[in-house]
């Protein structure tokens, strides 16, 4: 298996605490009526998504608690947690193309930056932010896992808040870009974060993120068995209901294209058979270690990169 970041300075994961979950309704519009269900056992946890029959949201109820979410992302099975994952097989052995994906889009923003102050949401190892650094940027980050956060900041000498970006508290028009990859499925009141993210830019500045369609192509196909639908996804997006959301937030949407990270095959494989049963995966990926050094770019199916400017 691939050389993961540095031996010596491995994160310093807590023990997975229990996983507990509470009653939700549609965080998007708070409607409670839903028109279809998909109902999904991952890992040995039952969960249920539905369909908001207003807003067409799909989200989690019950969803996983503040208190769960934090002990969930603190943990080695979160983001190392190879065949008892509950998300990620291994996060930090993606270094390679996780950088190399970041490089991209930080040339697609860059142009479109007032300023160089960046704040990555949710920035985990940190590799984001050691190539907006490389690239110029006066960058910091906010990271809900605790462990991740150290890690990251002492690995790249970059500020990183330990902390929900729900919680975390934003200087008003501090920043001239925020990144935030993979968040708006986590989020508890995503219009609320959007309000944080328009007050803590300054004008003209760029938030950029990415995020999943629940109409996308794959989120139809797979239907309950979609990969990511997960113990931690609260509500998935579809885009007519986000390009609102966008707006009323007070941004103007100025970039929308698929999504095209790079991966390794075995970050590919990982996410594909994510669709099968655990057991098959788990015994398969004991086998295929050496493909993560094969990296490609990747067309994704379910998942589109956002650029937005503060009016």
């Amino acid at each position: 298996m691939e050389q993961r970041g540095h031996p010596e300075s491995d994160p310093e994961f807590r023990p997975l605490g229990s996983i507990d979950f509470e009653p939700a309704t549609c965080p998007v519009c708070g409607f409670d009526e839903v028109g279809r269900q998909l109902r999904k056992k991952f890992q040995d946890i039952d969960l249920c998504f539905g369909v908001c029959v207003r807003c067409g949201t799909l989200y989690a109820n019950p969803r996983m608690t503040t208190d769960s979410l934090h002990t969930v992302y603190d943990s080695e099975e979160f983001f190392e947690g190879r065949e008892n994952n509950l998300n990620y097989y291994s996060f930090l052995s993606g270094e390679r193309y996780l950088r190399r994906t970041a490089r991209g889009r930080i040339d697609r923003f860059r142009d479109k930056a007032p300023g160089r102050n960046l704040l990555e949401v949710a920035s985990a190892a940190g590799f984001f932010l050691a190539e907006a650094k490389e690239s110029g940027f006066d960058a910091e980050g906010v990271e809900i896992s605790k462990p991740m956060a150290k890690y990251a900041s002492d690995r790249w000498g970059v500020p990183v808040r330990a902390g929900s970006i729900e919680d975390v508290e934003l200087e008003d028009e501090s920043f001239d870009v925020i990144a935030s990859w993979g968040v708006m499925t986590i989020l508890r009141n995503p219009a609320a974060v959007m309000a944080k993210f328009h007050a803590a830019l300054r004008p003209g500045g760029v938030w950029a993120f990415n995020t999943y369609d629940c109409r996308s192509l794959w989120g139809r196909l797979f239907g309950s068995r979609w990969y990511i639908l997960v113990p931690n996804t609260s509500q998935i997006h579809n885009d007519r209901t986000l390009r609102r959301l966008i707006d009323e937030a007070g941004f103007d949407l100025v970039a929308r294209r698929r999504d095209r990270p790079y991966a390794s095959v075995e970050r590919l494989l990982f996410v594909l058979l994510s669709h099968v049963s655990h057991g098959v995966r788990d015994k398969f990926f004991e086998r295929v270690h050496f493909l993560n050094r094969l990296i490609i770019p990747v067309r994704a199916p379910d998942t589109f990169e956002y650029v937005c400017i503060k009016r």
